[in-house]
């Protein structure tokens, strides 16, 4: 390789190297940043292993939900204060898509999809459409029956 050759190969590997550095600090400081506003927990630098930056508390679900294993499932604990958020959004907000809810909530969809079906069976949330046009409204709370029919679905296969 002449001397031009390495010092090109020398710069590019400087270049990528300085690229990757600060691609993982602002990667890191986006995250520091979006748990901070979720309540926070504390995330290591992981070349280093010093905290990067300590956030708030009140991240308990967010905390519990990065503990669990892979299919895993939640505390009953948890999902009764899931479904005690989104019951008192529901019936301040009335109407809304779980899109929507999910926004103000700071959730997914995921997990809101069983606290939901909960408060649907037990009657304190009604429904109306169907899919992702389904919009949540305070219920009656009269129990419905079935966890089929609670949770919107028609049964397949032949009827009778």
């Amino acid at each position: 390789m002449t001397e031009i050759e390495t010092r090109i190969n020398e710069l590019v590997t400087n270049f990528i190297n300085e690229v990757s550095r600060l691609a993982r600090a602002a990667a890191l400081d986006t995250l520091n940043r979006a748990l901070a506003g979720a309540g926070g927990a504390v995330v290591r630098d992981i070349r280093v292993g010093k905290p990067a930056k300590a956030a708030g508390n009140g991240a308990a679900a967010a905390a519990a939900a990065a503990k669990r294993a892979k299919g895993e499932k939640r505390p009953k604990a948890e999902i009764a204060q899931v479904q005690a958020k989104v019951l008192a959004h529901i019936r301040a907000n009335p109407g809304q898509r779980i899109e929507q809810i999910n926004k103000v909530l700071g959730t997914r969809t995921p997990d809101l999809a069983l606290p939901l079906k909960k408060l649907i069976a037990e009657g304190a949330v009604d429904t109306k459409g169907a899919r992702r046009a389904t919009t949540y409204f305070p219920g009656d709370g009269a129990a419905k029956g079935g966890a089929a029919k609670a949770a919107g679905k028609k049964r397949r296969g032949k009827g009778k």
